[in-house]
């Protein structure tokens, strides 16, 4: 084993870092095992001391166990959903200046069409918009110019992006689908703009679409040139990116709209206690929810249900009856937390066919404690 103290220093559009890190080498592995002390980060001008010990690793919140799994994430390749569920779970846990950066890098790397985060070429419609909630809450913070022009220009990629006859947008530009998984990106992205009516337009559109009421759950896929299923799975995270996306639009819709929050209330309230259904003695639920052993048990669903669960009975969405099973959940959730901080067992990626890793998973960890915490203080 070898120990190295290195200085990395950073100067990024108006952004300038400076660390003094402890790195230990151990069988050709690095691992950062603590940031000995963060001199300061700027942000237009703005300073924030950030004095780190051997317990904060760069100024982030929360447990060992809940910084371990922020490490984790921040060192994990992404493409744009995952960039912008990441950003937004630092908002959830209050980890301001790594929000603001990495919605800083989410704006640089706009698209000449509008897309955010776009590192390649990619067909994605719908991903990038999730990148918009850090890039707003990056411009309500420092009032820059920079992240608003970024958002309405996403904003306007998306209200002429291709879509079914009734306006849902595609997933992506090469396949005529529609997923369930974009109802986080999309709906949530316009009530993030402050597109109330299109928000609500769009949940209703979708989970009407993919909404089963006999498995009480919602399928992953649908075939817009077919009128059919293109994978009618009740892939367990399709539900909880739903529940998740309900939570925070409910929570931006003005007070004005009554109809349309008892409406989406009731949604939501069907997804919980649906899924709910299907949890195992674990507390975990299988990948595909009525699958069984042909599926595999999987980690990410239970968090993103319990996170979906506490910010629901903490905003008055849900009723506290459902806070045991939550909790339940986050318990299995936390067993599957590795040394390194890695949330083992979800969806992997990038194929989400079999357990393994993923930015995703590792986000809605951080989202779920800091929805749990929150419920505690209550």
């Amino acid at each position: 084993m070898c120990v190295h103290i290195i200085y990395v220093c950073i100067y990024y559009n108006s952004v300038y870092i400076v660390y003094i890190v402890h790195i230990v080498h151990i069988v050709n592995v690095v691992h950062i095992v603590r940031i000995v002390h963060v001199v300061h980060f700027e942000i237009l001008g703005k300073k924030v001391n950030m004095m780190g010990t051997t317990n904060n690793v760069i100024g982030l919140k929360g447990s060992e166990k809940v910084q371990k799994a922020k490490l984790a994430l921040l060192t994990m390749v992404r493409h744009q959903w995952e960039h912008g569920t990441a950003a937004g779970a630092f908002i959830e846990s209050g980890d301001d200046h790594i929000t603001i950066l990495m919605a800083h890098e989410a704006a640089y790397r706009q698209m000449s069409d509008g897309r955010l985060a776009g590192v390649a070429h990619t067909t994605n419609i719908t991903d990038p918009c999730v990148c918009g909630e850090s890039v707003m809450f990056a411009y309500e913070k420092t009032g820059d110019a920079f992240y608003k022009k970024a958002a309405d220009k996403m904003l306007d990629y998306i209200d002429n992006a291709p879509a079914d006859a009734n306006g849902i947008q595609l997933h992506n530009s090469t396949q005529p689908m529609i997923a369930a998984d974009c109802m986080y990106m999309v709906p949530t992205f316009y009530a993030v703009m402050g597109c109330y009516d299109k928000a609500v337009k769009q949940v209703d559109l979708r989970f009407n679409l993919l909404w089963d009421d006999g498995a009480g759950a919602v399928r992953h896929q649908w075939n817009v040139e077919k009128g059919c299923w293109w994978r009618d799975k009740i892939w367990g995270a399709a539900s909880g990116w739903n529940a998740a996306a309900l939570v925070k639009i409910l929570k931006l819709l003005p007070p004005g709209m009554g109809e349309e929050r008892a409406r989406l209330t009731g949604y939501l309230g069907k997804i919980v206690s649906g899924v709910l259904k299907y949890q195992l003695d674990n507390g975990l639920f299988y990948d595909v929810l009525d699958e069984g052993d042909e599926s595999f048990v999987e980690t990410n669903c239970a968090q993103m249900m319990a996170y979906s669960i506490y910010r629901g009975y903490q905003y008055g969405f849900l009723d506290v009856k459902y806070i045991a099973q939550a909790d339940r959940m986050r318990a299995a959730a936390n067993a599957k937390v590795d040394e390194y901080g890695f949330v083992r067992d979800v969806a992997g990626a990038p194929s989400f066919n079999s357990p393994g890793v993923s930015p995703e998973g590792q986000a809605f960890y951080i989202m779920m404690e800091a929805a749990a915490e929150a419920v505690a203080a209550i």
